[in-house]
């Protein structure tokens, strides 16, 4: 009779394709039941065991080599991934954990499925951990069984079994798996958690972890619901990608009930960026940003993400993407129009074909050359009767304040041609098939995610 660990993996397996199954192998109890089941589904698709060396653990060497054994035994490939996780800085249980996902994430192809062996015991230490932390329904939902991760599907298949169901089945197999020392040192919250405040509520309520796993359950289709929400409130907010980030209409989130637009930040920074709002952050938002009279001047961080107001509109940065010129940033020819130009910053400019009025083409066979503002310069956009400063033009073009230092100004034979793809200065411009138009980009960040 088909075990019924064996039979969920055969479950997963004929619901859905994979390319390959990559197992998370500690060595330890869960991971090891795992990669023996999976095994004996005896399914088509070729397995392949990751396991991570965090060069932690003074056996660390030697659990390696048990994986190496156990993988040798079961005929399945074992790639290992080694970290360096030296630093005393910061949280160590988190920091190994990304690191851990970080790792698997690189190894990961197109058509992977990725298996973890996290079992019921450990959704319950999660949601305890999550809710000592203040976590709202996002964290309390723990962890889901399924997401996306790199290249590959993740899935967490044992989540319905307790600790006690997977060591029957290591017991009834023969199993041998090792025991990190490190989960009996209860400085670390979550080990903490598993000796001392788990037992305990289990001693009292035998069927613990699985209420409390159901009590996740219920957290995650409350967040799929406030997703929801969030989805539909956000067709009225004329989202739009900009330089470095994206935007919002001001007037609109500001019309919304508080708590929805508490739930709609949420979901926009965590869908762009995967950061996650603290409660701090969350009022200095509501005081600085979405209050009445906001000042331009105010930028709240949360994470790497910049949060400012213009122009009657909510902007969220990437930090990371934001670049301006130094008072001596050097001009950059540009010698192959045909091709683009890679700018400072991430930046890149290239010529396409007007629809309209662009640059006339016998002006690009001249000496063509990036440069940055230093002050003074004037220009007169085509069909105005007069130049003007291109600091006023900057300002009624509406041009966001951060961004006006880092507009590529197009000069030809030593004349401004061109500035950003704002406009085109009328002694340079053209009207017909051949005209070009020039085209400023940044090229999109991505964030990490995580659960």
């Amino acid at each position: 009779m088909t075990h019924p660990v064996v039979r969920t993996l055969q479950d997963l397996a004929f619901q859905h394709h994979a390319s390959r199954w990559l197992v998370g192998f500690s060595g330890g109890l869960d991971s090891t039941v795992l990669l023996h089941s999976l095994s004996a589904a005896q399914l088509s698709t070729p397995v392949v065991a990751v396991h991570v060396h965090h060069g932690l653990s003074p056996n660390a060497d030697s659990w390696q080599r048990h994986c190496k054994a156990v993988c040798d035994s079961l005929e399945v490939p074992l790639l290992t991934q080694r970290l360096g996780l030296h630093s005393p800085t910061g949280n160590l249980e988190e920091r190994a954990r990304q690191a851990r996902y970080q790792a698997i994430k690189e190894l990961t192809q197109p058509g992977d499925v990725v298996l973890l062996g996290h079992h019921r015991d450990d959704q319950a230490e999660t949601l305890l951990y999550r809710l000592m932390r203040g976590a709202g329904v996002k964290g309390l939902a723990a962890m889901g069984e399924h997401r996306r991760l790199g290249n590959a599907n993740l899935w967490r298949p044992l989540l319905h079994y307790s600790r006690a169901e997977l060591l029957a089945y290591a017991r009834e197999h023969g199993l041998q798996w090792i025991e990190d020392e490190s989960n009996q040192q209860l400085h670390f919250d979550r080990n903490y958690l598993r000796q001392q405040v788990l037992p305990a509520l289990t001693e009292r309520w035998p069927e613990a972890s699985k209420a409390m796993t159901q009590s996740a359950e219920h957290c995650r289709e409350a967040q799929s619901l406030l997703t929801d929400l969030a989805i539909l409130d956000s067709q009225q907010l004329a989202e739009r990608p900009e330089p470095g980030g994206c935007s919002v209409d001001l007037a609109h989130l500001r019309a919304l009930p508080p708590r929805r637009q508490k739930n709609y930040l949420r979901y926009w920074l965590d869908e762009r960026f995967g950061v996650s709002i603290s409660r701090q952050a969350q009022v200095d938002i509501e005081q600085q940003l979405l209050g009445e009279g906001t000042s331009v001047a105010a930028r709240i961080f949360v994470a790497q993400v910049q949060l400012c107001c213009f122009a009657d509109r909510l902007y969220a940065l990437d930090a990371r993407a934001q670049w301006a010129p130094g008072a001596d940033e050097p001009s950059l020819p540009w010698q192959t129009v045909t091709k683009p130009l890679a700018l400072p910053g991430g930046d890149c400019l290239s010529l396409k074909p007007a629809t309209c009025k662009g640059i006339h083409p016998d002006y690009l066979t001249g000496k063509l050359e990036v440069r940055w503002r230093q002050g003074g310069e004037r220009c007169q956009p085509a069909g105005r009767g007069h130049s003007q400063t291109l600091k006023k033009l900057l300002q009624e073009y509406q041009v966001p304040t951060w961004l006006r230092p880092r507009v590529p100004l197009l000069f030809i034979d030593g004349e401004l041609a061109a500035v950003g793809d704002y406009w085109v200065n009328q002694a340079f411009t053209g009207e017909g098939a051949r005209v070009m138009a020039l085209q400023w980009s940044f090229e999109p960040r991505q964030s990490p995610t995580s659960d």
